[in-house]
């Protein structure tokens, strides 16, 4: 019987992720509507990011929901206005991370949505919901598969210049 390494099995299940992943648009009117995640696409270095997915995102999303409505309830005495803030910024923030962690959603920037390298970033944000953590992790696996010549990047007009994904494919 031959055993399957935990490399491969890794590989498998990010695939999988990968597959029935969602990408969602970051566009102006969502980051008004859930500011916390145009808060965590304020990085010039973030192409695209991911919540926490499955039961621990169902988890965090309901507790900030609840949270966001609890407090809202506790500021109905101090006006309207409280209770609005409390529920636009933290009730948002629960159900866009319940939302996304019904299914694998990778929200990306605007200006990525259209590149040519979005399956390399789709697949970066995989290997985040399939449980690999580590930022190194992640791009070192990566490196083995993509190169900067192999994506022919070098010299390309059509990616951006402050795109990290090539600086990072060139890294030792």
């Amino acid at each position: 019987m031959k055993s399957v390494s935990p490399f491969r099995s890794q590989l498998a299940e990010w695939w999988s992720v990968e597959a029935r992943m969602k990408v969602v648009r970051l566009g102006l009117p969502l980051q008004v509507l859930v500011p916390f995640l145009a808060l965590s696409s304020l990085s010039p270095s973030t192409r695209g990011f991911t919540l926490y997915p499955g039961k621990v995102g169902v988890g965090i999303g309901s507790a900030l929901t609840t949270a966001s409505v609890a407090i809202a309830y506790e500021l109905l005495t101090f006006g309207p206005l409280g209770p609005f803030l409390a529920i636009w910024l933290l009730g948002t923030a629960g159900a866009a991370t319940f939302v996304a962690s019904l299914r694998p959603t990778a929200f990306v920037k605007p200006i990525c949505t259209k590149c040519r390298l979005l399956p390399v970033i789709k697949e970066h944000e995989a290997m985040h919901l399939a449980g690999v953590a580590s930022e190194r992790a992640v791009w070192d696996s990566m490196k083995t598969r993509h190169t900067a010549k192999s994506l022919s990047l070098d010299g390309d007009p059509s990616i951006c210049s402050f795109c990290p994904i090539p600086k990072r494919l060139a890294e030792h």
